[in-house]
């Protein structure tokens, strides 16, 4: 009798487990490097940091979102950028992937819990082919970053001499895990991001198109290299991702270069950079790389709303950015017609998607937007110096992991550096995966109730 009570909450604890260790090893990971970023060698002060900064650097590290309280550059030594940039890259892979690939390095035999928690991790359909999944992510990874590093050093070095070799390397990390890191701050720009190369073609299209692999996901990178341009062989997955990423893209570059042709933040700029900045804007936001070519303060009142709705949308599933992912918007865009049209089913193509898959999306954007809002009520109590529109720009950029910033965040308290840290980490974590983890799942009991009428609009 004992042991048939035991097989359901066997199984529930091998269910719910892998999301708890993933949960603890971003935090376990989290506060390592909390305490070896606060190291008097890790500063350029050759003092401790202070406790909370030390935690909100790191967890913007893990979470891969750039919201810095100092300038990176004029903050810490090579060694701490050298332990910021691990932090960054273990973000972008998560923390199965990177624990997955020392196993696999080491020649240690992966456990079917192992593989239960990659396929949770990397949001799979099934666990065969999960293990053979993170081999072909690390090489990506590692071919894209070098390749970026590759190509970005020239016109660092010529501007920055030899230290432009590390900048290089860093900056394209930092872009492909869409972190918004750099360390290209000088004396009067500080927090310059990609500012002084707004009109270097070369830097800002590298990076670019870094950043955009870094968003498409590893599964989609997987997809086109398997199928090269045959787009009818593309996964479902792939051609949604493709579409809606590539339309927001382009329809952010139109929108930010009509909308900031003539506003400050392109001021002094000819037709040809006013494009090609209006281009990272739509790109930085929707990929959620966190780099800016222009002063996001200075954006015009509709670029700035057009930025964090673009933010908030952000990259897609199972890729180094954040945001509720375009499959998310794609599903609610579809049911959405599907409802006005009276039809019973999510149909794109000659498919149909599931009601479950449609709930889960609308539980997405609507968790997303309360945590959001939340935030920005906490932050308003603790620090109400602000514009509230800045805060609200800065917390959506924190949920989304994306790292633009009002440049209100040097001046914020201490609790509400904590808030956005919380913030930011769910919004890595997944607001769907913590509802998941905390809300009990409900089996499939076979009742099935009468329907109700409600009326709706």
């Amino acid at each position: 009798m004992n042991k048939t009570e035991n097989k359901p909450h066997n199984k529930k604890r091998l269910r719910v487990r892998p999301m708890i260790i993933v949960l603890l090893g971003f935090l376990v990971v989290m506060f390592a490097g909390a305490f070896l970023l606060a190291l008097p060698f890790s500063n350029t002060d050759g003092q401790w940091k202070n406790f909370t900064h030390s935690v909100f650097w790191a967890m913007n590290g893990v979470c891969g979102t750039g919201l810095v309280v100092t300038p990176t550059a004029m903050t810490f030594t090579y060694f701490g950028q050298a332990i910021l940039l691990l932090l960054i890259q273990f973000g972008g892979l998560g923390f199965m992937t990177m624990a997955t690939f020392v196993f696999i390095i080491i020649r240690k035999r992966i456990t079917l819990k192992d593989r239960i928690a990659i396929q949770e991790a990397l949001g799979q359909d099934q666990i065969k082919g999960v293990v053979r999944l993170v081999r072909n992510i690390m090489i990506m990874t590692f071919v894209i970053e070098i390749a970026g590093a590759a190509l970005l050093t020239p016109f660092f070095c010529v501007k920055n001499g030899a230290i432009g070799v590390w900048q290089a390397l860093f900056t394209s990390v930092s872009a492909f895990c869409n972190a918004g890191f750099d360390i290209l701050g000088r004396v009067g720009n500080e927090y310059g991001s990609l500012i002084d190369y707004n009109g270097n073609y070369g830097i800002i299209t590298i990076v670019a198109l870094i950043a955009i692999l870094g968003s498409f996901g590893f599964p989609v990178i997987n997809d086109i290299l398997r199928c090269k341009f045959h787009c009818k062989r593309y996964r479902l997955h792939t051609k949604v991702v493709l579409i809606v990423s590539l339309s927001i893209m382009t329809f952010g570059t139109l929108y930010f270069f009509a909308s900031e042709f003539n506003s400050p933040a392109t001021a002094g700029m000819n037709v040809g950079e006013k494009l090609l900045n209006s281009m990272f804007q739509a790109v930085t936001a929707s990929s959620t790389a966190g780099y800016s070519s222009i002063d996001q303060t200075k954006l015009s009142p509709s670029g700035m709303v057009m930025s964090a709705v673009i933010m908030f949308i952000g990259s897609s599933p199972c890729s180094t950015g954040g945001g509720i992912k375009t499959t998310t918007f794609a599903v609610i865009v579809l049911m959405t017609i599907s409802g006005l049209r009276g039809k019973d089913d999510i149909e794109v193509g000659m498919h149909s998607i599931s009601i479950k898959n449609g709930l889960r999306a609308v539980a997405v954007l609507i968790l997303g937007s309360f945590l959001i809002l939340t935030g920005v009520c906490i932050i308003g109590a603790t620090d109400g110096i602000s514009p509230v529109g800045y805060m609200l720009y800065d917390t959506i950029s924190a949920f989304t992991t994306t790292g633009l910033s009002m440049g209100i965040v040097p001046s914020l308290s201490n609790a509400a550096l904590y808030v956005l840290a919380v913030v930011m980490f769910i919004g890595r974590l997944g607001p769907l995966s913590l509802g998941l983890m905390l809300l009990k799942q409900n089996s499939k009991s076979g009742i099935k109730y009468p329907p109700a009428n409600i009326m709706i609009g």
